[in-house]
Order: structure tokens, then sequence, then C-alpha cells
């Protein structure tokens, strides 16, 4: 059995439904080559500006504390692989457009391009397109995933499927002890890594 079939396999068994990005996510973890993705790759279907604001959104979303954040453990450029050789052409589309579209909300909103913003008017404008994609979601649920929820799903996959989340954001243990199937947490402990 390889390791898609077996994902598969344990989504179902547990009744639990992935979403496309996490699925990716999961399919090219550790093992894959495509894993070794080089520093600053970009998608040939994105344009400068929109490479950018993949980066500094998905900084927003996992900002660097006393943990690094998703621009070292290469999260822009694992969304990059992962909208140019994993989504379909629609998907990239709505995923495109909704960079652009929250572009043009920052320059209504604050007369500048969302680069250009403060980091705190970033962040509202990202929390209200969160807002609107929970809505459209609430409304719609058969509908296509809005570019936020692409967005931030592709983040927090690439993240904690990399190196530095797996191991700096969680606990690790690369060789487990016992089997304890519940363990409480301490106050101010990092989840476990799996």
């Amino acid at each position: 059995m390889d390791r898609r079939e077996a994902i598969f396999k344990v989504a179902t068994l547990m009744g639990v439904t992935l979403s496309a990005p996490l699925i990716s996510g999961l399919v090219y973890g550790q093992a894959n080559p495509l894993l070794n993705i080089p520093d600053g790759y970009m998608s040939p279907l994105a344009t400068s500006t929109q490479q950018k604001m993949i980066a500094e959104i998905a900084e927003l979303i996992i900002p660097t504390t006393s943990t690094p954040g998703a621009k070292a453990a290469k999260v822009p450029e694992f969304i990059n692989v992962l909208i140019t050789d994993c989504y379909p052409e629609q998907d990239q589309k709505r995923f495109f457009s909704g960079l652009d579209k929250l572009n043009t909300d920052a320059q209504s909103a604050h007369g500048k391009g969302f680069l250009a913003i403060t980091k705190a008017q970033q962040t509202a404008l990202l929390k209200k397109a969160e807002t609107d994609s929970r809505a459209l979601r609430t409304k719609q649920p058969d509908a296509p995933a809005p570019f936020f929820q692409m967005i931030k799903e592709m983040t927090v996959t690439g993240y904690f499927t990399s190196e530095i989340g797996a191991t700096k954001a969680l606990n690790y243990v690369a060789v487990p002890g016992a089997y304890r199937p519940c363990e409480p947490l301490k106050p101010g402990q990092k989840s476990w890594a799996t």
C-alpha cells in the first residue's frame, strides 16, 4: 500500500473529509523529492506582486514568534508548487483572482496596494476575507473553497508538514516511547507532531 492510499483509507475509517490542500500536502510529504523546493521558487502562473502577496499572507497567518514563521519553513514556495502542480485550472484562477481582489480591496480602502499598507491594515483585510469566506461556506456549503480558505489551508498544511513546523512548533519525538492514549497537556505545552 502506498502513502496516498493509506491516507485515504485512514480518512475514510475516521469519517473525515479532507480538503484538497490538506490531501496534497500529505501526499507531498517528507519523502517526496518535490519537497526539495529551491529557495525563492516562484510559480510561473503568478505575477511578482502575487508572489510577494503569497509570502506576506503566509507570514501573517503563521508569523515568526518564539518559533520560526511561514517564510522560514518555505511555505510560500510550498504554496507555489501546490497551486501550480496540483490544482486544476479553475481552482488556480479562483486563487489568483482572490489575490487580485485582496489587492484591489486594499487599494480601495487605503489608497495603496496590499504590499504597501501596514501589517495591521493587512491583518484587518485578511480577517474580513476570512469572515466573508465563512459566510459563503455557511450559505453555500457545496460551493468551491473561497480564496482565503485555500490559502489558509495551504499555509497551515505546508507549515506543519515542514521540518520546522513539525520539530520547532510542535513537540517532536523521533522515536516515541510507550503508547499513552490519553496524555494531558501541561499549560503552555506544544501539541505533539505525528
